[in-house]
């Protein structure tokens, strides 16, 4: 019997870049609203990419705005909690995901932007 095909992630390297993403985001909680990357679809479309509002939640989480970060991108708070945990060496050496769950993920992030920016209902 076959299982589900997986995607390994090494973790083994994560310190840095796990502290990068929590000094990036501790930074930015204290530079300017304005600061922040266009989403280029969103510029071009309108229509909002699956990672449009991780800014502003990463920004509003470490804001002390945990509510608000949850209301931009629930993503945005996965992203600093994996980060930290990189950062303390708290994940594991390796990460075996099915592609399916990660693209499920990516989907119904897609689907709370487009609700959050009223394109769907």
């Amino acid at each position: 019997m076959t299982g589900a095909a997986r995607y390994e992630f090494d973790l083994t390297r994560s310190r840095v870049p796990g502290a990068a993403v929590v000094a990036g985001g501790l930074l930015l909680a204290h530079l300017p609203s304005s600061v922040g990357l266009p989403c280029p679809l969103r510029s071009l479309t309108g229509v909002p990419c699956p990672f449009c509002g991780s800014t502003t939640s990463v920004r509003a989480l470490f804001d002390g705005h945990p509510t608000a970060a949850l209301a931009a991108a629930p993503l945005g708070i996965v992203v600093v909690l994996v980060a930290a945990l990189g950062a303390l060496g708290l994940l594991p050496k390796r990460l075996a995901v099915n592609p399916a769950v990660l693209l499920a993920v990516v989907a119904l992030e897609w689907v709370f932007e487009l609700h959050r920016f009223h394109l769907i209902g």
